[in-house]
């Protein structure tokens, strides 16, 4: 025998040069057969019983040099490895009922369970290792794996033989076979004969399974593991391969979230060999091998793999029955981690387990239950209302807080959040332990209220904002902004201590702050009308320049919604930025953010860049079906506020979208899109109009008094005089809400019905002169001048005392800021209804006849021929006026119709020759004839 002969200086030597494993399994079985076989060649030939153990890819652990490999052996099993800390102790089920039903956040501030059963089928042995309770089989002749339902026998060890193995994997080179013929192994080889060399074979690799395993267990931690996973994978079967992930997740190793890989970065080599492994035994697993990898797979952040995924759909019938509570909670828990997409049967049957065996199922499994359902999307039946009330709703109070935030969460996602009994337990629960409430299980709780619709108290509510008062200082911006956030969708009026803290808070930590946060943080102050101070706006718009990349449409389209809400200023930095991201953001934009971001637009009447509204117009052109009546009228609305007119097309497509949709229509909404329709110069067509009066007078008692006035002014501005019944039924609303209507409002409605010739009854026309003899001092300059005007088209005289309160308010207004359109619009007014003697108009003229004549060239041609009428019939006409709005007149000549060419001419004649010459008659009556002319044509 070449190995007897071997001297001992050089077995001597070969256990010293220790060096580190190799990851390629090759090259370290040919390194080390480089460095031990290379003197004698006979030497693998009389060994090729052992060419299987030397193949097996046995790895190798690192020993400092000098150190006796038997001793070290000796020491590393003798000497139990610390327990746990509590990290580890988490997953461990047997120390205690609730172990390992652990929190940690997730995404959108979702709470994520720990599986508490795992490794419930690892129990602790006396020196403090973790040994799986199954027992493993030792004969030769067994090939199936060790499976995990196999005997609860403790193995039995051979501490000698344990000794040596170990010391011959853990602590020697790759040439594991080279020991063993240094030690017992010596002996048998040299008993073994040519006939029983696959038997030897069979019983080395055997053992070699047998220490695999026996590895694992006494791994340290998860580099242990994973190192036996990557040298030794060769020796594993389907129970190492069980054992290796559930020690591997029991350590606590977890996938980085953030970035996708792996917490230890070396161990990728293992983590492959083990998925392998998987799909290689995956026909050999029993249901609770199964079960276990499962769990491991989801505590360790892995997605399932292919040949897992199918042992899934074995989870159904009869392999459920055979399983504990603890084992079903696993189940579904880690289907739901794992996001894995099961059959329905396979939900269903789980559903029905868990619905029948609730009883014996505890309340923090029971939150595990529901949690993974609700991360599969599965929709739990009515019947799981009793069984919640019956054993679970009442122990809501041992729960931790988060624990009862998971539970309320997890019930709204599967759809049990109908029940009043459900959300009044929780709601009791959550006020008993509001004291040890986080921000983050509060503002669940609060969102799930919401969905559930359950109303939380005001003062409950009030205690919420001094339980968030002492934890925000802790908390990074996200809950912050989360909490006021909840408090508004409850309707919950912030206090103005808490809100000007949460701002100074906020300013603190701006760099913190993402674009979501900053969003809802903004759109939360507009909804309470709390406006920031300029610092923090400086700070949040340098903030969100920063933050470029990371805003989608929704947050673009709140944020400038609560600039526009609370008329902030809005700097031109921060417009352009926000114009840029919009441009960015517009092919993923839907209805609802545009409609948003253009009604804010408008409102802060921002100067939007052209080719940006012909972006945002040609997408509202092509997802015009996908609006509702309101994104509708917003997007119309901001349009006219801007100035900016689409194209015809498009006004003609949303005239049609708009005709069909009518019914859908609020009455604001209608009101708005008839306005906007005006003010853009597009005329509706009969078929809208037509449409229009059936759905608004329908609606007519929720419209609001702007509504009424946009409505009859835009009927004025086209000419359309509408139905009768339509007419009346708005005037009766105007008359039973008086009061309600603002000074503008009364103004419009009578100008409009001077403009249709719509005589208002006499009795709703005395309650507009008291009105107005009641709250002169609030109308604005242009006001009195339209509704003066208004009285004067009406049949009955307007009140003396009304008329002379509206003249001496008009004078003061005069007197602080001249206005020549409403200066032509009083005179014109007081020229028709000149009683008592008292020419008022001309007190007016003469007493403003200074600022008239520096402003009279900017009269257009119509207020031009008002005035020139108005100063002929009071008879104050002065040269200096005559000739400027002669001069003006004759300039805008060709704008005017027949009649009023008429009225300039008839009001001339009253002049005298000295005031007004006879040739501007001339030029009056040669365009008179031109108008015959095309008349006749």
């Amino acid at each position: 025998d070449v190995t007897r002969r071997a001297p001992e200086r050089e077995r001597e030597r070969r256990r010293l040069n220790i060096c580190f494993p190799s990851t390629n399994t090759s090259s370290s079985s040919s390194s080390v057969t480089t460095r031990v076989g290379a003197s004698c060649s006979s030497r693998m030939k009389t060994c090729s019983s052992l060419t299987s153990s030397r193949r097996s890819g046995v790895g190798v652990h690192t020993m400092r040099k000098g150190m006796n490999a038997t001793t070290t052996a000796r020491s590393f099993v003798a000497k139990p490895r610390p327990r746990p800390g509590p990290a580890q102790s988490q997953c461990n089920a047997s120390s205690s009922r609730r172990t390992g039903t652990g929190f940690s956040n997730v995404s959108n501030q979702v709470i994520c369970p720990r599986p508490s059963v795992l490794l419930s089928s690892v129990p602790a042995n006396q020196n403090g290792y973790q040994v799986k309770s199954q027992a493993m089989q030792t004969s030769a002749s067994a090939s199936s794996s060790y499976s995990t339902q196999q005997t609860s026998r403790a193995i039995e060890w051979d501490y000698d033989y344990e000794v040596q193995l170990a010391a011959n994997l853990w602590e020697t080179s790759g040439a594991t076979a080279d020991q063993y013929l240094d030690g017992r192994e010596k002996e048998s080889t040299r008993e073994h004969t040519p006939s029983s060399s696959s038997e030897n074979i069979l019983e080395e690799k055997n053992k070699m399974t047998i220490t695999v395993n026996r590895l694992i267990t006494e791994a340290p931690d998860a580099y242990g593991v994973a190192h036996v996973a990557e040298t030794h994978w060769r020796s594993f079967d389907a129970t190492a391969t069980v054992r290796a992930i559930a020690w591997m997740a029991k350590f606590g190793l977890r996938s980085s979230e953030s970035d996708g890989m792996t917490e230890y970065a070396n161990l990728g080599e293992a983590i492959k060999r083990l998925k392998t492994l998987v799909a290689k035994f995956s026909t050999e697993f029993s249901t609770r091998d199964v079960v276990v990898l499962l769990g491991g797979f989801a505590q360790l952040g892995w997605e399932l793999t292919p040949a897992l995924s199918d042992r899934v759909r074995s989870l159904s019938g009869g392999n459920l029955e055979k399983l504990s509570s603890q084992e079903i909670t696993c189940t579904v828990w880690a289907l739901g981690r794992t996001n894995a997409k099961p059959p329905k049967r396979v939900l269903k049957g789980l559903e029905e387990w868990c619905l029948r065996h609730s009883s014996s199922v505890e309340t923090p499994q029971m939150v595990q239950v529901v949690w993974g359902f609700g991360q599969l999307s599965h929709r739990l039946t009515d019947k799981w209302y009793e069984a919640l009330n019956s054993f679970h709703m009442k122990n809501l109070r041992v729960l931790k807080p988060s624990e009862q935030a998971l539970f309320a969460w997890s019930l709204s996602r599967v759809g049990l959040c109908n029940d009043r009994s459900v959300g009044k337990s929780l709601l009791d629960a959550f006020k008993s332990s509001l004291r040890q409430y986080d921000l983050i299980s509060m503002n669940l709780m609060l969102k799930c209220f919401h969905l559930m619709k359950i109303r939380v108290p005001s003062d409950l509510l009030a205690k919420c904002e001094v339980r968030c008062l002492h934890c925000m200082s802790k908390c990074a911006t996200g809950p912050i902004a989360d909490f006021i956030y909840r408090c508004v969708k409850t309707r919950h009026e912030v206090n103005m201590h808490t809100r000007v803290y949460i701002e100074n808070l906020v300013n603190s930590k701006m760099d913190d702050l993402n674009s979501k946060d900053m969003a809802l943080l903004m759109w939360s102050f507009a909804k309470l009308g709390h406006k920031p101070k300029a610092r923090f706006l400086k700070r949040l718009e340098n903030q969100f320049e920063l933050l470029e990349t990371q805003f989608q449409p929704q947050s673009l389209s709140l944020l400038i919604w609560a600039y526009a809400k609370l008329r902030l200023p809005v700097s031109r930095r921060f417009a352009e930025s926000h114009y840029y991201m919009v441009w960015k953001q517009m092919s993923s934009m839907n209805m609802q953010c545009l409609a948003n971001i253009m009604w804010s637009y408008g409102r802060l009447d921002l100067d939007v860049p052209k080719d940006l509204f012909q972006e945002l117009m040609a997408h509202f052109k092509l997802n015009l079906k996908q609006c509702n009546s309101q994104n509708i009228s917003n997007i119309m609305v901001s349009c006219a506020r801007l100035g900016k007119r689409p194209d015809d097309e498009l006004l003609s497509l949303i005239e049609l979208n708009a005709t069909r949709k009518m019914g859908k229509f609020s009455s604001q909404g209608m009101s708005n899109v008839l306005w906007s329709f005006i003010k853009l110069r597009w005329r509706p067509t009969e078929d809208f109009l037509l449409s229009f009066q059936k759905h608004f007078g329908a609606k007519l008692q929720k419209a609001s008094p702007q509504n009424v006035a946009n409505v009859v002014w835009s009927f004025a501005q086209i000419r359309y005089m509408p139905y009768e019944n339509v007419m009346e039924s708005l005037f009766e609303s105007v008359e039973k809400n008086l009061d309600t209507f603002s000074e503008q409002d009364v103004a419009t409605l009578l100008w409009g019905c001077g403009k249709l010739r719509y005589e208002i009854a006499p009795s709703v026309l005395r309650k507009f002169q008291v009105y107005c003899l009641k709250r002169a001092r609030h109308f604005s300059l242009h006001d009195i001048s339209l509704s003066l005007w208004g009285f004067t088209q009406q049949s009955v005289d307007i009140q003396p005392e009304v008329l002379q309160v509206m003249y001496e308010m008009s004078i003061k207004h005069l007197d602080a800021s001249f206005h020549t359109e409403a200066f032509v619009h009083l005179v014109w007014s007081l020229s028709v209804r000149n009683t008592n003697g008292l020419n008022r108009g001309a007190i007016l003229v003469g007493r403003y006849e200074k600022q008239l004549l520096e402003t009279v060239h900017t009269l257009s041609g119509y207020d031009a021929s008002k005035l020139f009428c108005s100063l002929a019939f009071l008879d104050c006409m002065t040269p200096d006026i005559c000739s400027k709005l002669m001069k003006t007149i004759e300039s805008r000549i060709h704008c005017y119709d027949e009649s009023q060419l008429q009225s300039i001419l008839n009001a001339a004649e009253t002049l005298e020759l000295t005031i007004c010459d006879h040739a501007f008659n001339q030029k009056v009556q040669v365009a008179i004839a031109k108008c015959n002319l095309k008349g006749t044509e």
